[in-house]
């Protein structure tokens, strides 16, 4: 199965004056895997999908995502990179608050090389999917629920099918019946997808094909010190 993540002698620190140092041996994620990664408040979880992203760029070692060296490329080359093959949901969504829904979904858009051949088609399939109306399209964010902002910033990572997904502590915010349903919707979209969804909260880990804890990555001995 090829890879869409593949990471070997990964060492990022903040600083020389810092006593957080991140280091992963090895990590590789098959494509269309859905991998649930959980660790402690301030482990370095969104530190590493920072990195993965081409957002974070201070580190040592091999990051390949979807077989492209993320060191290789220059920032524009990562900006670009990351706009037509990422879709990112934050955990505290994002979205610019006097823009209407649509207008937050279809912003990624702009920095895209690769245009959907149906904008429309595949904007209206991806919203009927996640129940959002052509009236809460045109509300702007401001005036959207918890809920529905969280459903606009899925809309916004799914569209253009990229072929990653990741998601940071995007559920901290809703209740347990909430965050339920909302990774069963986020799965049931991103079927194509590699997702890698970042938590603290194991009750979501059984919905993934992996569970993974970064404490675990971390002390992971890579395949060439095994042989």
């Amino acid at each position: 199965m090829p890879h869409s993540l593949s990471i070997q002698d990964l060492v990022f620190t903040w600083s020389k004056k810092s006593d957080f140092t991140l280091r992963i041996p090895s990590w590789q994620v098959g494509s269309a895997e859905k991998v649930f990664l959980y660790g402690r408040s301030g482990e370095g979880k969104s530190t590493l999908l920072n990195l993965i992203s081409g957002i974070e760029n201070r580190y040592t070692g091999s990051i390949q995502v979807l077989g492209q060296d993320m060191a290789k490329l220059s920032q524009r080359h990562k900006d670009a990179f990351r706009a037509n093959n990422i879709g990112i949901i934050f955990q505290q969504f994002n979205l610019l608050p006097y823009l209407s829904a649509q207008q937050n979904i279809l912003l990624a858009q702009r920095f895209r090389s690769v245009k959907p051949a149906s904008q429309s088609q595949e904007l209206a399939s991806i919203c009927e999917r996640l129940e959002l109306s052509s009236h809460l399209l045109k509300q702007k964010a401001l005036e959207l629920s918890v809920g529905q902002q969280q459903r606009v910033a899925v809309a916004r990572a799914l569209y253009g099918a990229p072929s990653l997904i990741i998601a940071d502590e995007p559920t901290s915010a809703l209740d347990t019946q909430s965050r339920e349903q909302f990774i069963q919707l986020l799965l049931d979209c991103a079927q194509s997808s590699t997702v890698i969804f970042v938590s603290h909260d194991m009750s979501l880990a059984s919905h993934f094909d992996k569970q993974l804890g970064l404490a675990e990555l971390q002390q992971q001995v890579s395949d060439t010190d095994v042989a």
